[in-house]
Formats: C-alpha cells, sequence, structure tokens
C-alpha cells in the first residue's frame, strides 16, 4: 500500500473508511466536544448527595416512628388494667389521680373526658400504636 497522507483514513485494505470512525477524521468533518468531566461529576454528586440526605430522612422517620411506639407501649404496659388485653381491639387510657389506667370504655361512651389520655391498639407483636380518634 502506498503512503498516502495523515488526514485520508484507509483500512488496511487500502479502503477508505473515515465514515466508519466515531470521531471526525478531517477539518470538514463535524466537531465533537468532550464532555465537561467536573460538570459530570458535580451534578452526579448532586444526585448522590440527594439520595443519601433522602435515605437518611427515611431513617430519622423510622426512627422518630419505633420511638414513639416504644414510648406508648412502655405507657400502656405500666399502666393499671384489669383485663387481659386482645390483639387487634382499641382500648382507652385515662389518668385518675396520677395513675394511668386502661379502659373498655371510650370517652363518649363514659363521661371522663377530662382525664382521657388517648386510644391505643395492641397490635400482634404486642406493642401499643397510639389511634386517633
Amino acid at each position: 500500500m502506498s503512503k498516502v497522507p495523515d488526514m485520508v483514513v484507509m483500512n488496511e485494505n487500502g479502503n477508505y473508511n473515515s465514515s466508519l470512525r466515531s470521531y471526525p477524521t478531517d477539518l470538514a468533518s463535524p466537531s465533537f466536544n468532550l464532555i465537561d468531566v467536573n460538570l459530570v461529576k458535580t451534578e452526579s454528586a448532586k444526585k448522590m448527595i440527594d439520595v443519601f440526605n433522602q435515605e437518611r430522612q427515611e431513617l430519622i422517620d423510622k426512627i422518630e416512628k419505633l420511638s414513639k411506639e416504644y414510648l406508648d407501649s412502655i405507657l400502656v404496659w405500666e399502666s393499671k388494667m384489669s383485663f387481659d388485653p386482645i390483639v387487634g381491639h382499641t382500648y382507652y387510657m385515662y389518668n385518675f389521680k396520677g395513675v394511668n389506667t386502661l379502659s373498655l370504655l371510650s370517652p363518649t361512651e363514659w363521661n371522663q373526658k377530662d382525664s382521657f389520655i388517648g386510644a391505643y391498639k395492641l397490635t400482634a407483636d404486642r406493642k401499643w400504636i397510639q389511634m386517633i380518634i
């Protein structure tokens, strides 16, 4: 094969193949720009930070939920109750003279709205979850 100028792109068989290249091969070829690596890194870092912040917030929310469930469960289990609670049922807590008492009666069934603390439901894993009534 005879010597060809540097800007002419030939393959091993001596055929012109610049159109098959993924990069410009002469001055008339369309230009291409390299990506700005720093910009990509910056945008990727921002996305990564957003993902970590979202995961962090989810963990904080889960910890707060677990903490509330724990405190509610302790509150109810340490209260006075004169019955064996049934899973899935809602019970009502009152404070009578400084003593928390769990009751079967809701504030609407019993005229004790001033001493009412909250409604709690016993779950299958023996946790007490505060109900909104």
